[in-house]
């Protein structure tokens, strides 16, 4: 925002950036920080006088530091606990049990053998996909849930803290105020992210089935469902599809709750940190002069 923290190759278009994020904030937040500005402008004292750092609060910085690391530690826990149960979960045993007891997904001919009787299209994988890996995704749902919800246990007592702490007057409302303007984004980001669990799944599964060659037969049952999904395993490091699906997901879903993590650790590392008094100029100058135009 400043320019000042960060050295870019290039000069970044600070008009257009905050057009962006004004966008983005909540419009009764907008008006509240309007109204702080306009408070600063008609009353310079408060501008100049006080603390050299504006919004900065001590223990809200201290319990970011070792909030955000705790949860970090826990997520990764959690997420090697989920990992070894759906690896079990989907050992070849019992992918054979799933499409044996599961439906009529195996089909046996005595002079062919056994195949899979998913065809590609959208009715067949769909069912298909909803009593084999939907199990997994709506398991690690509740687990990314869970570790968000742990991260706006922490954001709610880092605002306690900042709030009563170092925001006293209009100057240092500024930064609360934005960072409260854009929850609203945040959580619909949040949203998007958790659902894309299901949606990246249905689509890497799909590809797949996403063949119009005959039917494959094997010799026997254990066979074909050691090849089932063979799209997921094409070094065959695993001993069926179904496990080169469950680590790659599990990959992906503790990657993205940890990113996650890390994006509100940043934030919070951003905001905490509060703002030079020599900073104000953004306010005074580019800020309220683009205001007025």
């Amino acid at each position: 925002m400043t320019g000042a923290s960060v050295r870019l190759s290039v000069r970044p278009n600070r008009a257009m950036m905050m057009a962006t994020l004004s966008q983005s904030m909540m419009v009764t937040w907008s008006i509240a920080l309007f109204e702080h500005l306009d408070a600063m402008i008609n009353n310079r004292e408060e501008s100049v006088g006080g603390s050299e750092v504006i919004s900065y609060s001590e223990t809200a910085w201290k319990l970011c530091e070792s909030g955000f690391a705790q949860i970090m530690q826990d997520a990764n826990k959690l997420y090697d606990e989920f990992r070894t149960k759906w690896m079990q979960r989907f050992s070849t045993d019992e992918v054979l049990r799933l499409l044996l007891e599961g439906g009529d997904f195996l089909h046996h001919d005595d002079e062919k053998g056994w195949a899979l009787t998913v065809k590609n299209n959208k009715q067949d994988i769909s069912a298909f996909y909803s009593a084999t890996i939907h199990l997994l995704v709506s398991d690690a749902e509740p687990l990314f849930v869970r570790m968000h919800g742990r991260v706006m246990q922490l954001q709610e007592k880092l605002c306690k803290y900042w709030h009563g702490e170092s925001a006293v007057d209009a100057v240092s409302k500024l930064l609360p105020c934005l960072e409260s303007s854009l929850r609203e984004k945040e959580n619909a980001m949040i949203v998007s992210l958790r659902m894309s669990l299901n949606q990246l799944s249905k689509k890497r599964f799909a590809a797949a089935f996403n063949s119009k060659s005959p039917a494959r037969y094997y010799t026997t049952a254990a066979s074909c469902a050691r090849n089932v999904g063979r799209y997921w395993n094409p070094h065959y490091a695993y001993e069926n599809g179904f496990l080169a699906f469950t680590d790659d997901f599990c990959d992906y879903a503790r990657e993205l709750t940890l990113q996650i993590i890390e994006w509100y650790q940043s934030k919070w590392s951003l905001f905490l940190r509060g703002f030079n008094r020599g900073q104000l100029n953004l306010f005074e100058t580019m800020g309220l002069e683009k205001a007025q135009n």
